[in-house]
């Protein structure tokens, strides 16, 4: 055989496989709040047991029962005189139901019903956390279902035994000491304490915005906790702890900080550098805080004008909780739009408590129905905001409204002056005859001279 290696014409012809790099797959986007913390399998069989109630034979019509037996008749008189009937070959047509979003708005499925992830022919129940197959009758077979009823009442007892505070909460100030460090004055939180029990203040709200939290250090945070905490027990006072605002590693030590202390409830707000992009980034942050605070309720505060967080949907939010933060039981709203914050009172008042945050708005809140008020002039004028929902209660429609128009204008007199925390603390001063007007940088202590101008303002309208 002729070797061809020294032949420079020779060629040698090398094959070469090439393989396509396997494309990995693309993760689906959550659209759920079962997307991101479920694994469940959908079940074709009902939580029905035995005598929960009368077994149904028709799936999902609206129709009389009449109705359906005429028309069963009828039926039955049409394959028997059709021959083609007994034909195995033909197939008989089954009608599989669909889900239907109009089941939503049905008062007593509303709380608990959603769309399944496992496709358009099961619905999901948040209190169970488990898919079924779709049908009205289903549901309303689910529903008495005494497993159903079960997960219901105990998640109802554990909500009203966990969070029992109703009324007015103080969302405090913290005063700081005149120096170039602006440190925590501890001497004038008594003094404080004690104006506010003066004034039947039964809810505290600690380290909110209108405290300067998110200017505090964890370590100042934790110890305001402490101090206020102590306070509270002596005055039989109901102490809520605003944790959110931070890094997450700190939220998570201030949130077991309250754990340990035994705290009436934590109030979050979101990180407010990485902001959630919707209402599931908001779920899987508090998800997160949640396992570190297991016996203790927990709030979110909805503040839009400070977070910048405008886009988040709260009914969407509110009803892709349920079922998966045990501790979750109420939100704080702190904006005008009473319409929504209205819209979530009613969505499920049984598991969630909804506090209105915005003096301009108590006495609509108060006789839409809000039993929970959060207002930065209760910090100086708590009498006028009990009045507000005493008449409303005793239906002294005018003297609440006398009561609102006067608190609108002291707020309206307070607030121009400047930033609403610098000219609140500022008023705080006036009202108590205490030096808590300083605030902390980046923050701007109001002028002497304005302060003045706000004392004679407020004398003016009958305040002081």
């Amino acid at each position: 055989m002729e070797n061809n290696s020294n032949n420079p014409d020779s060629q040698e012809l090398i094959e070469i496989n090439v393989v396509q790099p396997i494309q990995p797959k693309e993760e689906p986007v959550p659209k759920t709040a079962k997307d991101l913390f479920s694994d469940f399998k959908a079940s074709d069989e009902s939580d029905f047991e035995g005598n929960d109630l009368e077994p149904h034979t028709d799936t999902d019509s609206d129709e009389p029962l009449s109705k359906k037996i005429k028309k069963k008749k009828s039926e039955t008189k049409r394959k028997s005189r059709d021959p083609g009937n007994d034909d195995p070959t033909k197939k008989k047509k089954i009608y599989v139901q669909k889900y239907k979003k109009e089941w939503e708005s049905i008062p007593s499925v509303k709380p608990w019903i959603s769309e399944s992830v496992h496709g358009p022919h099961y619905f999901y129940c948040r209190f169970c956390k488990k898919d079924y197959k779709c049908g009205k009758t289903e549901i309303f077979k689910h529903m008495s279902a005494i497993k159903h009823k079960r997960h219901l009442t105990s998640t109802t007892q554990s909500v009203q035994n966990k969070f029992f505070f109703r009324g007015l909460l103080c969302p405090v100030i913290t005063p700081f000491v005149k120096s170039r460090g602006k440190e925590v004055n501890y001497k004038l939180i008594n003094p404080y304490a004690k104006f506010l029990k003066a004034c039947g203040v039964k809810g505290i709200l600690l380290n909110d915005v209108t405290g300067e939290g998110m200017s505090l250090t964890p370590e100042e945070r934790k110890q305001l906790t402490e101090f206020w905490h102590e306070i509270c027990k002596e005055k039989n006072q109901f102490l809520m702890v605003q944790i959110g605002g931070a890094p997450l590693k700190s939220v998570i030590d201030m949130a077991i900080h309250a754990e340990k202390l035994k705290v009436g409830a934590v109030v979050l707000m979101p990180d407010l550098y990485h902001k959630p992009k919707n209402h599931l980034d908001l779920i899987r942050y508090i998800k997160i805080i949640s396992e570190y605070t297991e016996k203790i309720p927990i709030l979110y505060h909805h503040y839009p004008k400070y977070t910048q967080l405008y886009d988040i949907d709260m009914t969407a939010f509110l009803l892709d909780i349920t079922g998966e933060v045990e501790q979750f039981v109420g939100v704080i709203y702190t904006t005008n739009d009473l319409q929504d914050g209205l819209t979530a009172l009613t969505l499920n008042p049984d598991k969630f408590v909804v506090f209105m945050g915005t003096d301009e708005v108590m006495l609509g809140a108060v006789a839409s129905g809000f039993t929970c008020i959060m207002g930065n002039s209760i910090n100086i004028l708590p009498k006028l905001a009990e009045s507000i929902c005493q008449c409303i209660k005793d239906g002294e429609i005018k003297s609440a409204q006398a009561s609102q128009n006067l608190l609108k204008k002291a707020v309206d007199n307070i607030y121009c002056n400047g930033d609403m925390v610098a000219t609140l603390k500022a008023a705080i001063s006036i009202m108590t005859n205490l030096a808590v007007e300083t605030v902390r940088e980046p923050l701007q202590t109001v002028w002497e001279g304005t302060i003045v101008k706000m004392r004679s303002k407020l004398h003016e309208i009958g305040i002081i």
